[in-house]
């Protein structure tokens, strides 16, 4: 029985049940018991198909293969193409599988078909008109049209590129997609919607049925069978959306214009997409409590306000999205993603997005951390969106800023009393609001520069607090800290040291302020590669420690922690091992085995034992941190980046290349979000890369990269920073290996020079400097300078990290090539006796 109302019946009932999770369904469809039971058996009967076959096209109602001989076309030709099978049937005809098997090619098609006695004069001029929008359509996300033709008894039929894919709702709860990726996919939708905008076409039947993913994860639009064009010839919409009672548009996506009859425009197709989205991402349709029957549907569309994404989910949409719970999909939604759908599926079209185009802009500005059209623009919200888009950068910033305005100071400076802090936090809080405040009006619609902002703090801040010093030196800090998150490393020391100042002016001397501020100097300093000064600096702040006997496991903890990365750089590498496994020790006692905390200590015993040649311990180690990092940050977040940089390390070390060449272009691709091409931590990641590259024989890539380095030199790396002078050295073996033995001694000489002035004189890293040096005067055969350079870096390895160590292998082996290279045979020999027969690296 064909009979289009009980058809259409049995649509709405199986995309209501469909809609539903999948444990959900059987008690859903035996609850309907107002629906005839012939009806709700034919509905369970596809509900437990479309469970048990893959989709390639629609979940359609697959009408009774009519008696009129349709199926005959299995194993037929038409045209060049020969029937494979029968894919579904929908409201305009029938699709099957097909392969063109002629004398130019074999390909898989999907053929669409008029089918016989559906034929009508307003059925083939919709097809016609199919035709003509598709071959008006040419993009990635948009299904081909490949030829058309006509049958032996005169029915139009269609040839498309045949999409192996599934529905993109299913599709992504397969695979457990968090959001920020669904969004990311939906985005290719848009764009093939734009593009059908642009060519002046309105689908007017979005829905996850008709867009297909496939297995590589490229969308696939399909299905404009009831496409309009805009501006067509007369008559064109006047073709019925109705077919003997039954609705040729889906209601439950479509817009209210759409339900009202209005004419449509690119805005229904906005409404249609913000629905598509809230499925996506929240599991379930705005009105999805309307009740089962279309009229329910409609008049909720058209009456009922539209419910935030956040405000739909559910504990199975939040397992699908790989969220813990409902309200951690609801926290994830609420916000941006609210805002941006509701100004998608606002009642009156002039109120929503312009475009699609808009719309997936907005949705890439999410995605990038930049601040959305449906947020509104004041310079308070810019302000948010640069803190959360640099959230590495500024972490440390932010959370004083927080804890200031909330009352918080306390936990700064333990010692003092709650009500002195409460007081300066009052103090802080006008002062910050008096600045941001005073940018607001003076923007004029632009992007403000958080180092405006800085600037203006800085120049305000003496003279405003002058007679507060405890509140002076908690700003001082902030701005310093937040000149270092931008690479403006003399700026924050210049802010950092007039903090110091300060807290030995109101707390004296001998006190935790003061160590505080050390300790804070000394790292920047740290960061600058101002090694010496760094180290002691720290020293000096672990002796007042020391001195005055009080402070907390945390104070004691951080400050051993750094003079750990102290010893790390000085090449100090079983000293800087012992003082991370001791931070390790204190910090699983005090705040257990999950917090970020003692995952930083594990990476950093990692990278004590990888320079000690324990790679093997130091990959498990970065592992157990990463899980860690992961685990208490589920999005793109930069410790989880710095943790993964080291695993490449660790991985490239090992000799496992396809591991670490996607661990460092993952973390460079994180970095380059989260922090911007011009940050210090994102250099180093692409100095690691270089490195990698080099090592592997890529020498015009390891020197594009390495000059991506060093283009940032006297910006935001100064040259003591260590980056710089290992992307000389890098650069300058690429330049040897490619020929351009002027330009590589140059680099080298540099690189070289710079060790020299920043690092002890013992330095293993000055000695690997030299041994690299001595590699390329072997290669131009200038064989005395490079023994006077490779016995001098020899020494120095073997007395600072042991003859084991592969660095010290290494010099050893630069000695063997220099003396066979030279003809002296017997001092190659005495070098190489002192390497085990299988040294490689």
């Amino acid at each position: 029985m064909n009979d289009p109302v009980r058809l259409r019946q049995i649509r709405d009932l199986f995309d209501q049940v469909m809609d539903r999770p999948e444990a959900e369904r059987a008690a859903f469809l035996a609850g309907r018991s107002e629906v005839d039971p012939g009806i709700r058996h034919e509905v369970e009967e596809l509900v437990t198909a479309a469970d048990r076959t893959d989709a390639r096209l629609e979940p359609i109602i697959r009408r009774p293969i009519p008696a009129d001989g349709s199926d005959q076309l299995i194993g037929q030709r038409l045209g060049s193409y020969d029937i494979v099978r029968l894919i579904g049937m929908g409201g305009m005809g029938a699709v099957y599988e097909a392969i063109r098997a002629d004398d130019q090619f074999q390909k898989r098609v999907a053929i669409k078909l008029v089918q016989r006695g559906l034929d009508s004069d307003v059925t083939l001029a919709r097809f016609r008109r199919e035709r003509q929008i598709l071959a008006s359509l040419e993009h990635k996300n948009i299904a081909t049209l490949l030829d058309g033709g006509v049958t032996p008894d005169g029915r139009p039929f269609l040839v498309m590129e045949y999409v192996e894919g599934k529905p993109i709702t299913l599709w992504c709860d397969e695979r457990r997609l968090p959001v920020r990726d669904r969004i990311a996919l939906f985005r290719q939708v848009c764009a093939a919607v734009q593009h059908a905008h642009r060519n002046l076409v309105v689908h007017r039947d979005l829905k996850p049925g008709n867009i297909l993913v496939t297995e590589d994860g490229t969308a696939k639009l399909l299905d404009f069978g009831i496409a309009k064009l805009v501006g067509g010839a007369p008559g064109d919409d006047a073709l019925p959306l109705t077919r003997g009672g039954a609705r040729a548009f889906t209601p439950e996506y479509a817009s209210p214009e759409q339900i009202r009859g209005d004419v449509l425009s690119t805005a229904s197709d906005l409404y249609s997409l913000g629905v598509v989205v809230v499925v996506l991402l929240a599991g379930r349709r705005p009105h999805h409590g309307s009740g089962g029957a279309l009229v329910d549907i409609e008049r909720a569309v058209l009456e009922d306000p539209v419910p935030r994404p956040s405000a739909v989910t559910t504990d199975q949409a939040a397992r699908d999205r790989n969220e813990r719970d409902a309200g951690r999909l609801r926290h994830r939604l609420q916000g941006e993603i609210d805002n941006i759908v509701l100004d998608t599926l606002r009642p009156e079209p002039d109120r929503r997005y312009p475009s699609v185009e808009a719309l997936g802009d907005d949705l890439r500005r999410y995605l990038e951390g930049q601040p959305v059209r449906a947020e509104g623009a004041w310079a308070g919200y810019r302000f948010t969106k640069f803190v959360q888009r640099n959230r590495a950068a500024v972490t440390a910033s932010a959370l004083v800023l927080v804890a200031l305005v909330g009352g918080g100071v306390a936990t700064l400076l333990q010692a003092r009393r709650a009500q002195a802090a409460q007081q300066r936090a009052e103090r802080v809080n006008q002062f910050l609001r008096n600045i941001l405040g005073s940018v607001k009006p003076a923007t004029g619609g632009r992007d403000v520069p958080i180092s405006e902002v800085l600037d203006s703090a800085a120049r305000r801040v003496q003279g405003e607090l002058k007679n507060d010093p405890v509140a002076a030196a908690d700003l001082e800090t902030v701005i310093g800290q937040s000149y270092s998150s931008l690479g403006r490393y003399d700026e924050a020391e210049r802010h950092y040291r007039a903090s110091l100042a300060l807290r030995g002016q109101y707390a004296g001397f001998r006190s935790e302020a003061v160590v505080e501020g050390l300790g804070l100097v000394a790292g920047l300093l740290l960061d600058k590669g101002e090694i010496g000064r760094a180290d002691s600096t720290f020293r000096a702040a672990v002796a007042l420690q020391r001195q005055i006997g009080t402070g907390t496991d945390s104070m004691l903890t951080a400050l051993l922690e750094s003079q750990g990365s102290v010893a790390h750089a000085q090449g100090k590498l079983a000293e800087a091992e012992r003082l991370h496994r001791e931070v390790l020790a204190l910090r699983l006692k005090r705040l257990g085995p999950n917090n970020d905390q003692v995952a930083f200590a594990m990476n950093n015993i990692a990278v004590s034992l990888g320079e000690q040649n324990k790679w093997a311990a130091a990959e498990s180690l970065h592992r157990a941190a990463i899980a860690i990092f992961r685990g208490n940050h589920p999005e793109a977040n930069p410790l989880v980046a710095e943790a993964e940089g080291s695993l490449a390390t660790a991985l490239d070390i090992q000799g496992k290349n396809a591991e670490a060449e996607s661990a460092y272009v993952r973390v460079i691709d994180l970095r380059r979000r989260l922090l911007g091409p011009e940050h210090p931590n994102y250099a180093w990641t692409v100095f690691g890369y270089a490195f990698f590259l080099l090592d592997r024989g890529r020498y015009a890539e390891a020197a594009k990269w390495s000059r991506e380095i060093l283009a940032l030199r006297g910006k935001t790396l100064p040259d003591g920073h260590p980056a710089v002078a290992a992307s000389l050295q890098s650069l300058g073996r690429a330049l040897d290996q490619s020929g351009d033995h002027a330009g590589a001694e140059q680099a080298l000489a540099e690189a070289l020079a710079l060790r020299r002035k920043y690092l002890p004189p013992g330095s293993w890293l000055i000695a690997s400097s030299e041994r690299v040096f001595a590699e390329h005067f072997i290669l131009i055969h200038d064989y005395p300078r490079a023994e006077t350079l490779a016995l001098d870096a020899h020494e120095k390895l073997v007395k600072s990290l042991g003859a084991g160590h592969p660095n010290a292998r290494l010099g050893a082996r630069t000695l063997v090539t220099l003396y066979e290279a030279w003809g002296k045979s017997a001092k190659a020999a005495e070098f190489r006796a002192t390497l085990p027969p299988d040294s490689t690296r």
